[in-house]
């Protein structure tokens, strides 16, 4: 494929915006991409576009479309994600998952060069990968639980992406069949590429899922020899050798091969399908086997280290390009901002972020207030990203008033957290929960009854700090984005991303685990105060929690609640009868308990102590008992069940 010069970019492309053109054939180009989102997220992903001479072109047009449902379909870890399908400036195209490394023919290319071989081990663990996402496809069924009968008729080196991670994809299905397909094959369309078909294809006999399986075991081949399989001669030559499947014995390539693993690449390119493997899950189990008997177990930590060390060149020169395109971005002159008050002609201006925040901090400028970010339109401070974050950080009516009175308070000693938290829930409350103990104040807001936000004065539970510790970014660039956060958007999350430190998706998983966590670090405070102010709300941008606000209770408990004090707690009632009451607000199913722990919820039958059943745990005693007294302390603050 050409490429084309690179110097248009970065193009915006509807909702996208198109950051590099990867690869360009005769009917499409292939361009890494961006996705934005709200709250700096941020995704690479891959669009393929129609080129303009095909815009008018059905059949390709139709093939581009059917390859978008095809896939829509196919949710497997071994296989490319499609993410949109649409049609801008009269093109067609579809958005698609981007995979950080390179293709198997790449991988192949560089080997032959170097005059070396990619390891067994790692020919049969990618196969195999290779193979469960196909085995997933050939199983594939639609909405309606009809089979689809997908066959891809194009896999080969070039649609396997081995990412620097050591995970392993099947892409292009963009010649797939499938039962319920719009375009279909036209009698005598030899569909799929040039040395990669199977017999039946080039005899233009009716295909099933086997002729997956011919293609694979040329796949299988050409991985294990690094050479083409089917060479010389005409196009023609080769159609008549995978025709009478004229297949090149290996043992000339590799004579040291095992003879088990050639009966496995004999098996698949048998001519008459029905003496091939029956299905890709078959050959793939055939693959794992001859790993296991030979003592070998091979996982995608093996694949990134091998993939990595063959490429470090191109990953070097990657790293390096984005590390100039950080230093670029710090080196940019932060925007000017104009404002224009209320009721004002004449504008404030050019000021920078620094002084504009400072004036909304004190009054100076309202949120009514109009600002022209430089080279934008004049919009309410409200509505620009940047300044809407110094909004969120003003202090409501409520908060600004120190004789404002709680709804409730009390000391945190004479209420447990699950029992605090499951009322506001039951309730639906909406407000401020204030809890301080000692130094700490953590304020959770909580909107209909789930948390969606917390601020915390421990300085480990800063976004900085948290990042860090879970080693997303260095103390360096945390750092860096520190210095410079005020002339972008004010927000450390925001500037790392802007820094090229951290990507969007990966920030906003960061996001929601740390305000969890933030939260559920409150079920191990046994003393302090709690007040709750109804009706105040959380201004700024939250992020979901995932969770429902009952299985955060118990995730709390879970993690936080000691052991020790639950069996002070029940001491007194280990030969009392547990008995399950009914509580018409919730159900156990919303407590996202664990096999373990559903097995005690179900075991309080209404007969059995408190003690019968720590005996239950059988050969995992210990786990089972720990289960017991975090279930039974759950159940009962949250009025499900009673001692009898």
């Amino acid at each position: 494929m050409a490429i084309k010069e690179k110097g248009r970019f970065p193009e915006a492309f509807g909702k996208y915006q198109l950051v590099e053109l990867i690869a360009q054939g005769g009917m499409a180009e292939i361009f890494r991409a961006k996705s934005y989102g709200v709250s700096g997220f941020e995704k690479t992903i891959v669009i393929k576009r129609i080129l303009p001479s095909y815009s008018d072109n059905r059949e390709f047009i139709e093939m581009l479309i059917d390859e978008a449902k095809i896939c829509a379909g196919l949710q497997h870890a071994n296989i490319i994600q499609i993410y949109d399908l649409g049609r801008l400036e009269g093109r067609y195209f579809i958005a698609m998952e981007f995979v950080r490394g390179v293709d198997l023919v790449t991988v192949l290319t560089r080997l032959r060069k170097a005059k070396r071989l990619l390891p067994i081990e790692l020919v049969c663990y990618v196969l195999s990968e290779a193979l469960n996402g196909l085995e997933h496809a050939h199983r594939a069924v639609g909405p309606d639980n009809k089979a689809l009968d997908i066959i891809h008729r194009d896999f080969n080196p070039a649609n396997i992406l081995l990412s620097y991670e050591g995970q392993v994809k099947v892409a292009d299905f963009g010649i797939a069949r499938a039962a319920d397909r719009g375009t279909k094959t036209s009698a005598g369309g030899l569909k799929g590429k040039m040395g990669y078909l199977s017999p039946e294809q080039v005899a233009d006999r009716p295909l099933d899922h086997r002729s997956d399986i011919f293609t694979a075991g040329i796949t299988l081949w050409e991985t294990l020899s690094a050479r083409r399989m089917f060479t010389g001669g005409t196009e023609l030559d080769i159609l008549l050798q995978i025709r009478d499947t004229k297949i090149p014995d290996i043992r000339k390539q590799i004579p040291e091969i095992n003879p088990d693993l050639v009966a496995i690449l004999d098996r698949a390119l048998q001519k008459n399908p029905d003496d091939r493997f029956r299905s890709a899950r078959e050959f793939k189990d055939a693959l794992d086997d001859f790993l296991f008997d030979n003592g070998v177990k091979v996982t995608s930590s093996h694949l990134e280290g091998y993939v990595k060390h063959l490429f470090a060149d191109l990953i070097d020169e990657e790293n390096q390009r984005t590390k100039t395109q950080e230093i670029e971005k710090t080196r940019l002159k932060p925007p000017s901002y104009w404002v224009r008050k209320t009721g004002q002609k004449v504008p404030i201006g050019p000021i920078d972020m620094e002084k504009l925040s400072g004036m909304l901090s004190n009054g100076e400028v309202s949120q009514f207030s109009e600002v022209l970010r430089e080279g934008g339109k004049w919009k309410p401070v409200r509505e620009v990203p940047e300044l809407a974050v110094h909004i969120s950080k003003l202090p409501t009516a409520e908060e600004s008033d120190p004789d404002a009175v709680a709804s409730y308070q009390g000391l945190i000693a004479e209420v447990s957290f699950p029992k605090l938290f499951y009322r506001v829930a039951i309730a639906e409350e909406t407000g401020r929960l204030v809890l301080t103990r000692q130094s700490i104040k953590k304020e959770i807001y909580i909107r209909k009854g789930m948390p969606e936000f917390v601020k915390s004065n421990i300085p480990s539970e800063r976004l900085g700090e948290y990042l860090i510790s879970v080693e997303a970014v260095t103390e360096q660039q945390r750092d860096q984005a520190v210095r410079v956060m005020k002339g972008f958007s004010g927000r450390l999350g925001d500037t790392l991303i802007g820094l090229g430190f951290m990507q969007g998706h990966d920030l906003f998983g960061h996001l929601q685990k740390q305000v969890k966590e933030k939260i559920l670090e409150v079920f191990s405070w046994i003393d302090g105060t709690y007040r709750f102010f109804s009706g105040q709300t959380y201004q700024g941008e939250v992020v979901p929690l995932q969770i429902g606000n009952y299985a955060l209770i118990a995730e709390g408990v879970r993690k936080y609640t000691s052991i020790d004090l639950l069996k002070t707690k029940f001491r007194p009632r280990l030969d009392k009868t547990a008995r399950r009451i009914p509580n018409h607000y919730l159900k156990s199913d919303k407590l996202g308990l664990s096999a373990r722990e559903q097995r005690v919820a179900d075991s309080v039958d209404g007969e059995r102590t408190f003690r019968d059943l720590l005996t239950m745990g059988g050969s995992e005693r210990q786990e089972f008992e720990r289960a017991v007294y975090q279930v039974m302390y759950i159940l009962e603050e949250l009025e499900m069940l009673e001692f009898v």
